[in-house]
């Protein structure tokens, strides 16, 4: 399985506007400077009363298929 680290600093009014629109998609840059989008609704496990801040693994199998996240 491919992997990418990415840090998100996402305060809490961001991620809602973000949640409540049509596209719900978030954009970041990897730490290896690939660019990646993803639904926001994978993050909403790690949402807090100030948003979403840390850094995180994306899991992805041999044809770059989602398959899970997780907070490092």
């Amino acid at each position: 399985m491919e992997s990418l680290i990415v840090d998100i600093s996402l305060p809490r009014e961001k991620y809602l506007t973000i949640y409540q629109t049509y596209v719900r998609q978030v954009r970041a840059v990897a730490r290896d400077g690939q660019s990646v989008r993803f639904p926001v609704n994978l993050l909403q496990p790690f949402v807090t009363s100030e948003g979403v801040h840390g850094s995180f693994c994306l899991w992805f199998d041999d044809r770059h298929k989602f398959k899970h996240i997780e907070q490092l």
